[in-house]
């Protein structure tokens, strides 16, 4: 079986309550991803619920497989063949006073070799899309979070 994992971290100014309430709002996430039409949550942000991501090329089914509530979370999905599982983690820590936020993406299963496109496609784009979240969560935190 094949594996691959892709790490990545970014520092926003927003403290982790607010980043976390933000970023585990998946509403969010559809406005933040281009080409992501919606993302639908089947019950409360919780280990165990599952969800949608809907494009106009394809509805990604997932799992909330881990939530730790302000700290971590992961979302796993599996592969059309169904033997392989893409799962994307989120871990969220107190650094000064703002926030470290790392993401972690992992793909497994006997396919992974065969869309090295695509993986690099994912390691090339999480930085950028990290950057606009962390872009956002500095305005939000400049401009509401911090009038509170």
């Amino acid at each position: 079986m094949a594996n691959w994992e892709f790490e990545h971290s970014i520092y926003t100014e927003a403290n982790r309550k607010d980043a976390w309430d933000h970023w585990s709002d998946v509403e969010n996430h559809a406005k933040m991803e281009p080409g992501v039409e919606s993302i639908e949550l089947d019950g409360p942000f919780a280990t165990g619920t599952t969800g949608r991501t809907i494009t106009s090329e394809y509805t990604q089914e997932w799992e909330l497989t881990t939530v730790i509530d302000g700290e971590k979370w992961v979302i796993t999905g599996h592969t059309p063949d169904g033997g392989g599982t893409l799962s994307f983690a989120w871990k969220f820590e107190d650094e000064g006073s703002g926030t470290r936020l790392t993401q972690q993406i992992k793909a497994t299963g006997s396919l992974v070799e065969e869309y090295p496109e695509e993986i690099q496609q994912m390691e090339a784009n999480a930085p950028k899309a990290m950057a606009r979240l962390a872009k956002e969560l500095n305005r939000l935190a400049e401009e509401e979070w911090n009038k509170k």
